[in-house]
Protein backbone atom coordinates (compact mmCIF):
# COMPACT_ATOMS: atom_id res chain seq x y z
CA UNK A 1 0.00 0.00 0.00
CA UNK A 2 1.78 2.80 -1.20
CA UNK A 3 0.92 6.75 -2.01
CA UNK A 4 3.63 9.24 -3.45
CA UNK A 5 3.78 13.16 -4.05
CA UNK A 6 2.36 14.12 -7.94
CA UNK A 7 5.10 17.15 -7.03
CA UNK A 8 9.24 16.02 -7.74
CA UNK A 9 11.89 17.17 -6.97
CA UNK A 10 15.58 15.89 -7.63
CA UNK A 11 13.53 13.96 -10.04
CA UNK A 12 11.81 11.72 -7.66
CA UNK A 13 8.87 12.04 -5.71
CA UNK A 14 8.84 14.63 -3.49
CA UNK A 15 7.39 12.45 -0.69
CA UNK A 16 5.99 8.77 -0.88
CA UNK A 17 5.13 6.26 1.66
CA UNK A 18 4.08 2.49 2.39
CA UNK A 19 2.52 0.49 4.74
CA UNK A 20 3.52 -2.87 5.17
CA UNK A 21 2.15 -5.21 7.10
CA UNK A 22 2.72 -8.92 8.57
CA UNK A 23 0.52 -11.56 10.33
CA UNK A 24 2.18 -13.90 12.00
CA UNK A 25 0.43 -16.90 13.52
CA UNK A 26 2.17 -18.79 16.62
CA UNK A 27 1.62 -22.08 16.83
CA UNK A 28 3.12 -23.75 20.20
CA UNK A 29 2.87 -27.45 21.61
CA UNK A 30 5.16 -27.42 25.00
CA UNK A 31 5.69 -31.65 25.30
CA UNK A 32 8.76 -31.28 27.98
CA UNK A 33 9.54 -28.66 30.60
CA UNK A 34 7.72 -25.93 32.23
CA UNK A 35 7.25 -22.82 29.69
CA UNK A 36 4.03 -23.04 29.23
CA UNK A 37 2.75 -19.54 29.18
CA UNK A 38 5.80 -18.15 27.16
CA UNK A 39 4.93 -17.42 23.56
CA UNK A 40 8.77 -17.83 22.74
CA UNK A 41 11.51 -20.61 23.82
CA UNK A 42 13.02 -19.18 26.96
CA UNK A 43 15.01 -21.50 28.09
CA UNK A 44 16.77 -19.76 31.02
CA UNK A 45 13.15 -19.70 32.60
CA UNK A 46 12.63 -23.27 32.78
CA UNK A 47 12.04 -24.20 36.73
CA UNK A 48 15.03 -26.87 37.01
CA UNK A 49 13.29 -28.24 39.76
CA UNK A 50 9.89 -27.77 38.73
CA UNK A 51 7.42 -30.36 37.21
CA UNK A 52 6.67 -30.71 33.13
CA UNK A 53 3.49 -28.91 32.20
CA UNK A 54 2.70 -30.11 28.92
CA UNK A 55 0.79 -27.44 26.85
CA UNK A 56 -0.77 -25.76 23.79
CA UNK A 57 -1.83 -22.49 22.66
CA UNK A 58 -1.80 -20.48 19.51
CA UNK A 59 -1.53 -16.28 18.96
CA UNK A 60 -1.61 -13.68 16.74
CA UNK A 61 0.12 -11.04 18.91
CA UNK A 62 3.14 -10.99 16.96
CA UNK A 63 1.56 -9.25 13.90
CA UNK A 64 3.34 -6.09 12.47
CA UNK A 65 2.20 -2.82 11.09
CA UNK A 66 5.08 -0.98 9.53
CA UNK A 67 5.02 2.79 8.38
CA UNK A 68 7.68 4.32 6.04
CA UNK A 69 8.96 7.14 4.25
CA UNK A 70 10.71 9.42 2.32
CA UNK A 71 11.40 13.05 1.55
CA UNK A 72 13.36 14.74 -0.93
CA UNK A 73 15.14 17.68 0.38
CA UNK A 74 16.12 20.73 -1.54
CA UNK A 75 19.61 19.63 -1.01
CA UNK A 76 19.52 17.02 -2.75
CA UNK A 77 19.65 14.75 0.09
CA UNK A 78 17.07 12.33 1.31
CA UNK A 79 15.15 12.01 4.81
CA UNK A 80 14.07 8.51 5.67
CA UNK A 81 12.04 7.30 8.38
CA UNK A 82 10.32 3.93 9.72
CA UNK A 83 7.19 3.36 12.17
CA UNK A 84 6.73 -0.34 13.28
CA UNK A 85 4.57 -2.02 16.01
CA UNK A 86 2.97 -5.23 16.68
CA UNK A 87 0.42 -6.25 19.39
CA UNK A 88 2.81 -8.14 21.38
CA UNK A 89 2.19 -5.41 24.54
CA UNK A 90 2.63 -6.27 28.12
CA UNK A 91 1.16 -9.64 30.47
CA UNK A 92 0.28 -11.54 27.22
CA UNK A 93 -3.04 -8.60 26.68
CA UNK A 94 -2.30 -8.04 22.77
CA UNK A 95 -1.63 -4.38 24.03
CA UNK A 96 -0.22 -2.19 20.98
CA UNK A 97 3.70 -1.74 21.32
CA UNK A 98 6.11 0.36 19.71
CA UNK A 99 9.17 -1.59 18.27
CA UNK A 100 10.75 1.00 15.68
CA UNK A 101 10.80 4.46 15.32
CA UNK A 102 13.76 6.71 13.90
CA UNK A 103 14.74 9.05 10.76
CA UNK A 104 17.80 8.21 8.61
CA UNK A 105 19.11 11.44 7.55
CA UNK A 106 22.80 10.56 5.60
CA UNK A 107 25.22 8.92 7.95
CA UNK A 108 22.97 9.73 10.91
CA UNK A 109 20.26 7.84 13.05
CA UNK A 110 17.85 8.71 15.35
CA UNK A 111 15.76 7.43 17.36
CA UNK A 112 14.68 3.71 18.42
CA UNK A 113 15.61 0.80 16.35
CA UNK A 114 18.21 -2.26 16.56
CA UNK A 115 21.44 -1.63 18.68
CA UNK A 116 24.92 -1.05 17.28
CA UNK A 117 25.86 -3.95 19.61
CA UNK A 118 24.50 -6.20 17.57
CA UNK A 119 23.71 -6.08 13.71
CA UNK A 120 20.11 -5.65 11.96
CA UNK A 121 21.30 -8.28 9.40
CA UNK A 122 21.92 -11.01 11.45
CA UNK A 123 18.83 -13.19 12.02
CA UNK A 124 18.55 -16.66 10.79
CA UNK A 125 15.56 -16.00 8.41
CA UNK A 126 13.42 -18.54 8.57
CA UNK A 127 12.95 -18.62 12.59
CA UNK A 128 9.42 -18.77 13.75
CA UNK A 129 10.22 -17.94 17.54
CA UNK A 130 11.28 -14.34 17.01
CA UNK A 131 12.86 -14.05 20.39
CA UNK A 132 15.59 -16.00 18.50
CA UNK A 133 18.62 -17.83 19.68
CA UNK A 134 19.23 -18.01 23.62
CA UNK A 135 22.92 -16.71 23.47
CA UNK A 136 22.40 -14.13 20.16
CA UNK A 137 22.75 -10.34 21.22
CA UNK A 138 20.44 -8.37 19.44
CA UNK A 139 17.60 -5.77 21.24
CA UNK A 140 16.26 -2.25 20.49
CA UNK A 141 17.61 0.97 21.79
CA UNK A 142 16.84 4.44 21.40
CA UNK A 143 20.09 5.83 20.04
CA UNK A 144 21.74 8.45 17.98
CA UNK A 145 24.37 6.79 15.71
CA UNK A 146 26.92 7.93 12.88
CA UNK A 147 27.86 5.42 10.15
CA UNK A 148 30.51 6.30 7.86
CA UNK A 149 32.76 4.38 5.62
CA UNK A 150 36.99 4.40 5.31
CA UNK A 151 36.18 5.19 1.55
CA UNK A 152 33.63 5.94 -0.68
CA UNK A 153 31.59 3.42 -1.45
CA UNK A 154 34.14 1.05 0.41
CA UNK A 155 33.19 -2.52 1.81
CA UNK A 156 34.41 -1.20 5.86
CA UNK A 157 32.15 1.17 7.72
CA UNK A 158 32.71 1.81 11.11
CA UNK A 159 29.58 2.39 13.45
CA UNK A 160 29.44 4.80 16.50
CA UNK A 161 26.40 5.17 18.53
CA UNK A 162 24.82 6.63 22.53
CA UNK A 163 21.75 4.63 23.13
CA UNK A 164 19.65 3.59 26.09
CA UNK A 165 17.44 1.02 26.85
CA UNK A 166 13.93 1.12 25.82
CA UNK A 167 11.73 3.10 28.49
CA UNK A 168 9.47 -0.04 29.52
CA UNK A 169 12.06 -1.35 30.93
CA UNK A 170 14.36 0.73 33.18
CA UNK A 171 16.99 -1.72 34.48
CA UNK A 172 17.89 -5.49 33.94
CA UNK A 173 19.68 -6.21 36.95
CA UNK A 174 17.54 -7.72 39.99
CA UNK A 175 16.13 -5.31 42.69
CA UNK A 176 17.12 -6.35 46.16
CA UNK A 177 15.99 -3.55 48.40
CA UNK A 178 16.36 -5.39 51.86
CA UNK A 179 20.16 -6.21 50.78
CA UNK A 180 21.18 -3.26 49.90
CA UNK A 181 20.37 -2.56 46.41
CA UNK A 182 17.34 -0.57 44.68
CA UNK A 183 17.11 1.05 41.39
CA UNK A 184 18.96 4.72 40.32
CA UNK A 185 18.77 6.10 37.09
CA UNK A 186 21.72 5.82 34.77
CA UNK A 187 23.95 9.17 34.39
CA UNK A 188 25.24 7.96 30.82
CA UNK A 189 24.64 6.44 27.89
CA UNK A 190 25.85 3.33 26.63
CA UNK A 191 28.21 3.62 24.00
CA UNK A 192 28.65 1.02 20.87
CA UNK A 193 31.58 1.33 18.32
CA UNK A 194 31.48 -1.05 15.55
CA UNK A 195 33.36 -1.65 12.33
CA UNK A 196 31.84 -3.86 9.65
CA UNK A 197 32.93 -5.43 6.20
CA UNK A 198 30.36 -6.08 3.81
CA UNK A 199 30.82 -8.39 0.65
CA UNK A 200 29.07 -7.57 -2.34
CA UNK A 201 26.91 -10.62 -2.12
CA UNK A 202 24.99 -9.57 0.84
CA UNK A 203 27.10 -11.20 3.50
CA UNK A 204 28.99 -9.86 6.56
CA UNK A 205 31.44 -9.60 9.32
CA UNK A 206 31.33 -7.42 11.86
CA UNK A 207 32.96 -6.83 15.90
CA UNK A 208 31.31 -4.15 18.16
CA UNK A 209 32.43 -3.25 21.52
CA UNK A 210 30.12 -1.83 24.05
CA UNK A 211 30.93 0.50 27.50
CA UNK A 212 28.32 0.78 30.17
CA UNK A 213 27.88 2.10 33.56
CA UNK A 214 25.21 0.43 35.55
CA UNK A 215 24.13 2.42 38.11
CA UNK A 216 22.11 1.41 41.07
CA UNK A 217 21.31 2.75 44.99
CA UNK A 218 23.26 0.92 47.51
CA UNK A 219 23.18 0.91 51.29
CA UNK A 220 25.60 -1.59 53.72
CA UNK A 221 23.21 -3.12 55.75
CA UNK A 222 26.12 -4.45 57.68
CA UNK A 223 27.74 -1.30 58.46
CA UNK A 224 24.85 0.11 59.55
CA UNK A 225 23.89 2.56 57.14
CA UNK A 226 20.05 3.70 57.29
CA UNK A 227 20.35 5.72 53.96
CA UNK A 228 20.95 4.46 50.25
CA UNK A 229 23.89 6.11 47.97
CA UNK A 230 24.41 6.35 44.64
CA UNK A 231 26.81 4.05 42.90
CA UNK A 232 27.68 2.49 39.76
CA UNK A 233 29.39 -0.47 38.36
CA UNK A 234 31.43 -0.59 35.31
CA UNK A 235 30.08 -2.68 32.25
CA UNK A 236 30.69 -4.05 28.93
CA UNK A 237 31.48 -6.48 26.24
CA UNK A 238 32.47 -7.60 22.86
CA UNK A 239 30.28 -9.23 20.02
CA UNK A 240 31.70 -10.73 16.47
CA UNK A 241 29.46 -12.02 13.79
CA UNK A 242 29.47 -13.34 10.78
CA UNK A 243 26.46 -14.00 7.82
CA UNK A 244 27.72 -15.71 4.49
CA UNK A 245 25.77 -16.49 1.66
CA UNK A 246 26.38 -19.29 -0.82
CA UNK A 247 25.05 -18.83 -4.74
CA UNK A 248 24.25 -22.06 -6.20
CA UNK A 249 24.21 -22.71 -9.88
CA UNK A 250 20.86 -23.04 -9.39
CA UNK A 251 20.25 -19.58 -8.49
CA UNK A 252 18.99 -20.99 -4.54
CA UNK A 253 21.12 -19.05 -2.06
CA UNK A 254 22.06 -20.81 1.52
CA UNK A 255 22.86 -18.97 5.00
CA UNK A 256 25.58 -19.41 7.29
CA UNK A 257 25.37 -17.41 10.40
CA UNK A 258 27.05 -17.40 13.61
CA UNK A 259 28.05 -14.77 16.78
CA UNK A 260 29.65 -15.25 19.74
CA UNK A 261 29.57 -12.75 22.83
CA UNK A 262 31.59 -11.86 26.18
CA UNK A 263 31.03 -9.76 28.49
CA UNK A 264 30.05 -8.73 31.68
CA UNK A 265 26.83 -6.78 32.90
CA UNK A 266 25.31 -7.01 29.59
CA UNK A 267 22.51 -9.70 29.48
CA UNK A 268 19.72 -6.74 28.76
CA UNK A 269 21.63 -6.87 24.91
CA UNK A 270 20.24 -10.04 24.24
CA UNK A 271 17.20 -10.65 22.79
CA UNK A 272 16.12 -13.86 24.70
CA UNK A 273 17.26 -13.13 28.13
CA UNK A 274 17.02 -9.52 28.07
CA UNK A 275 14.11 -7.97 30.78
CA UNK A 276 15.15 -11.19 33.12
CA UNK A 277 17.54 -9.33 35.63
CA UNK A 278 20.68 -11.33 34.95
CA UNK A 279 23.26 -7.95 34.32
CA UNK A 280 23.39 -8.71 38.22
CA UNK A 281 22.61 -9.31 41.65
CA UNK A 282 23.39 -8.22 45.34
CA UNK A 283 26.08 -9.61 47.48
CA UNK A 284 24.79 -11.92 50.10
CA UNK A 285 26.51 -9.97 52.85
CA UNK A 286 24.35 -6.90 53.07
CA UNK A 287 27.13 -4.83 52.09
CA UNK A 288 24.58 -2.99 49.23
CA UNK A 289 27.10 -4.09 46.71
CA UNK A 290 26.22 -5.29 42.99
CA UNK A 291 27.70 -7.88 41.33
CA UNK A 292 27.35 -8.10 37.84
CA UNK A 293 27.34 -11.48 35.50
CA UNK A 294 30.25 -12.20 33.21
CA UNK A 295 28.99 -14.23 30.10
CA UNK A 296 29.44 -15.67 27.28
CA UNK A 297 27.47 -17.32 24.54
CA UNK A 298 26.70 -17.39 20.96
CA UNK A 299 25.14 -19.32 18.23
CA UNK A 300 25.70 -20.99 15.28
CA UNK A 301 22.67 -21.36 12.34
CA UNK A 302 22.71 -23.06 8.85
CA UNK A 303 19.75 -22.57 6.24
CA UNK A 304 19.47 -24.06 3.03
CA UNK A 305 17.12 -24.59 -0.06
CA UNK A 306 16.14 -27.39 -1.58
CA UNK A 307 14.30 -25.72 -4.18
CA UNK A 308 12.72 -22.02 -4.70
CA UNK A 309 10.11 -23.47 -1.98
CA UNK A 310 11.70 -25.51 0.32
CA UNK A 311 14.29 -24.54 2.83
CA UNK A 312 15.20 -26.43 5.90
CA UNK A 313 17.57 -24.61 9.27
CA UNK A 314 19.61 -26.22 11.54
CA UNK A 315 20.37 -23.89 15.11
CA UNK A 316 22.01 -24.22 17.84
CA UNK A 317 22.96 -21.69 20.66
CA UNK A 318 23.68 -21.45 24.58
CA UNK A 319 24.80 -18.97 26.78
CA UNK A 320 26.46 -19.35 30.10
CA UNK A 321 26.59 -16.64 33.30
CA UNK A 322 29.26 -17.37 36.33
CA UNK A 323 30.37 -15.90 39.28
CA UNK A 324 26.99 -15.66 40.92
CA UNK A 325 28.32 -17.52 44.30
CA UNK A 326 28.08 -15.13 47.05
CA UNK A 327 25.14 -13.52 45.53
CA UNK A 328 21.11 -13.67 45.74
CA UNK A 329 21.64 -15.53 42.29
CA UNK A 330 20.90 -18.75 44.25
CA UNK A 331 23.62 -20.18 41.97
CA UNK A 332 27.46 -20.36 40.83
CA UNK A 333 26.91 -20.72 37.41
CA UNK A 334 23.92 -20.91 35.07
CA UNK A 335 24.02 -22.08 31.62
CA UNK A 336 21.39 -22.61 28.65
CA UNK A 337 21.55 -24.93 25.31
CA UNK A 338 19.02 -24.84 22.69
CA UNK A 339 18.70 -26.91 19.29
CA UNK A 340 16.13 -25.60 16.83
CA UNK A 341 15.23 -27.40 13.78
CA UNK A 342 13.06 -25.34 11.01
CA UNK A 343 11.43 -26.63 8.07
CA UNK A 344 9.71 -24.01 6.44
CA UNK A 345 7.81 -23.74 2.73
CA UNK A 346 6.92 -20.35 0.72
CA UNK A 347 3.65 -20.99 -0.85
CA UNK A 348 3.57 -17.97 -2.20
CA UNK A 349 6.05 -15.05 -2.26
CA UNK A 350 3.96 -13.60 0.38
CA UNK A 351 2.98 -16.59 2.74
CA UNK A 352 5.14 -19.13 4.10
CA UNK A 353 3.96 -22.35 6.82
CA UNK A 354 6.28 -23.81 9.13
CA UNK A 355 7.17 -26.43 11.62
CA UNK A 356 9.82 -26.13 14.32
CA UNK A 357 11.16 -28.48 16.84
CA UNK A 358 12.91 -27.24 19.63
CA UNK A 359 14.86 -28.91 22.69
CA UNK A 360 17.06 -27.08 25.74
CA UNK A 361 18.47 -27.47 28.67
CA UNK A 362 19.72 -25.25 31.86
CA UNK A 363 21.81 -26.74 34.14
CA UNK A 364 22.48 -24.75 37.77
CA UNK A 365 26.22 -25.64 39.19
CA UNK A 366 25.65 -24.58 42.76
CA UNK A 367 28.70 -23.16 45.24
CA UNK A 368 29.82 -26.61 46.47
CA UNK A 369 29.90 -28.18 43.21
CA UNK A 370 26.87 -29.46 43.14
CA UNK A 371 24.32 -29.17 39.96
CA UNK A 372 21.32 -29.45 38.74
CA UNK A 373 19.55 -29.52 35.25
CA UNK A 374 16.11 -29.95 33.48
CA UNK A 375 15.03 -30.32 29.68
CA UNK A 376 12.10 -28.79 27.89
CA UNK A 377 11.05 -29.71 24.70
CA UNK A 378 8.65 -27.91 22.13
CA UNK A 379 7.24 -28.08 18.77
CA UNK A 380 6.60 -24.66 17.03
CA UNK A 381 4.27 -24.17 13.93
CA UNK A 382 3.26 -21.10 12.32
CA UNK A 383 2.27 -18.76 9.42
CA UNK A 384 3.60 -15.85 7.72
CA UNK A 385 1.53 -13.67 5.10
CA UNK A 386 3.26 -10.42 4.21
CA UNK A 387 0.71 -7.71 2.68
Amino acid sequence: MAVESKDTLNGKPKFKARLIGRLKLNGIYDIKGNLNGNSSFLIHNNDVSGLDIPAFSMDMRQSQLRFVSTIQLNNGKELKSMLEADFEGANNTSQFRLRHAYIQYENWTVGQTWSNFGDSSLWPAPLLDWDGPTGMVLSRRIQIRYTGHFKENGHTAFELSAETMEPRRLYDYTLSPTNGVDYAPSRLPDVVAGIRYAFDNGGFMKLAGLYRSIAYDSQNIAAGATEFDFDSQDAGGITGIMSIFFRKKSGLVNNLQAQWTIGKGISDYFLAVGGSGLDGFARSDFSGKLDLMPVHAGFISYQRYWDKKFNTMLMTSYNHFYDGGGTLAGWDKMTNYQFTLNVSYDFFDFLTLGIEPQIGYKELQYSDGSKQGANAVRINFGMLFNF
